[in-house]
């Protein structure tokens, strides 16, 4: 009888480890990419260019302006085109694009990690 407790604890100790660390497989972190809001490990800015060649190369990418006022708005780099910003899905404004002078830019902020 000894025996069958020992066996059956036993089976009992390794079915818990399994479901542990098997559960742990599907828990564990992963990169994600959520469309525009994909995380990088850099984020795609260049000092040696201008403004609008900065937000060019964020097409499709959630960033955040802070314009010459203080205002920050977050959306979605659209298209850059001479010296305008189309921006789309402004966040806390549900369906609102904007267009923004790039000249009135005075910080690009791009989630990298």
């Amino acid at each position: 009888m000894m025996k069958k407790l020992n066996r059956k604890n036993l089976m009992v100790a390794v079915l818990a480890l399994v479901m542990i660390f098997g559960v742990n497989a599907f828990i564990a972190p992963r990169s994600f990419s959520a469309g525009e809001e994909g995380i990088r490990e850099a984020a795609d800015f260049d000092v040696n260019t201008s403004m609008m060649e900065n937000l060019a190369g964020l097409k499709g990418k959630s960033v955040t302006l802070t314009l010459s006022s203080g205002q920050t708005i977050t959306g979605i780099v659209s298209g850059v085109k001479g010296n305008l910003l189309h921006l789309a899905k402004i966040s806390q404004k549900e369906f609102y694009d904007a267009l923004v002078a790039t000249d009135h830019i005075t910080a690009i902020e791009a989630k990298v990690r």
